[in-house]
């Protein structure tokens, strides 16, 4: 379930049997808290936060919220560095670097390394109990082991941050719309589209779409886009949710 997904602010619940996560922490903790509540899930019971790069959409509340609630923060050392998490005083910071698989509770976490302008962005499978979650927001394009890593997941979580035309054409400063249609700023509702194509398989049957911008997207043409894409490849199969900045998104079981 995604908390909230935006410039403002990402954060997302994972839930297993015997453990509960957050993806990021880019909402303050008392936001983050009250979406949980909103969702009859207690912020004490998060066994770990994982941060996946320091911008502050993604980490701002991270600290705070790892304090309060409890919740041990997971990140690589670059971005602990990176984001000052080295300096808080809390329940723990883990370094978990790409590749190396962790657990929390019954959650196997493996991290993997994602292309952004951030020192060691990451994006993350989560497998429990034979189902498999990817997610991948904030990457300016899909490398070969992104789409690796997502294939066949059941779940999958990824960034549709824009359409091209429409941040061409828009009132952001041309160094803006440099950064985020370049290799390391984030993904098209094309790119993404192309990247789900790929990695959708069989036992793919929901897709999220994430960090949609308010100002370059809408949330119809990143549905369409990535529809059209999956119907070509096959996939027919796989409900799209669109998230939101506001309010929580739809809950998935898999």
């Amino acid at each position: 379930m995604v908390l909230g997904s935006g410039s403002a602010g990402n954060c997302t619940l994972v839930e297993g049997r015997r453990g509960r996560l957050l993806i990021d922490c880019g909402l303050s903790a008392r936001e983050a808290a009250r979406r949980l509540e909103l969702v009859g899930c207690d912020p004490r019971s998060i066994g770990a936060l994982l941060v996946s790069h320091e911008h502050a959409d993604h980490v701002g509340g991270a600290a705070q919220f790892s304090r309060r609630f409890g919740a041990p923060i997971h990140t690589t050392s670059a971005t602990a560095r990176a984001s000052g998490l080295e300096e808080v005083d809390g329940p723990g910071l883990v370094h978990n670097e790409p590749g190396q698989p962790f657990l929390v509770g019954d959650l196997e976490v493996s991290p993997f390394s994602v292309p952004h302008d951030a020192v060691d962005n990451v994006g993350f499978v989560i497998a429990c109990e034979g189902s498999r979650l990817g997610y991948a927001t904030d990457l300016g394009h899909a490398t070969h082991l992104v789409a690796q890593r997502l294939r066949g997941c059941d779940v999958l979580v990824a960034e549709a941050n824009h359409d091209a035309g429409m941040l061409r054409d828009g009132p952001y400063p041309w160094a803006v719309k440099q950064r985020i249609l370049g290799r390391h700023g984030h993904l098209s509702n094309e790119e993404t589209a192309g990247l789900v194509a790929q990695a959708a398989g069989d036992r793919t049957r929901h897709l999220f779409l994430a960090h949609l911008s308010t100002t370059n997207n809408t949330p119809s043409l990143a549905r369409e886009a990535c529809r059209v894409a999956l119907e070509a490849a096959g996939r027919c199969g796989v409900a799209i949710h669109l998230t939101q900045q506001r309010q929580v998104s739809d809950v998935v079981q898999s």
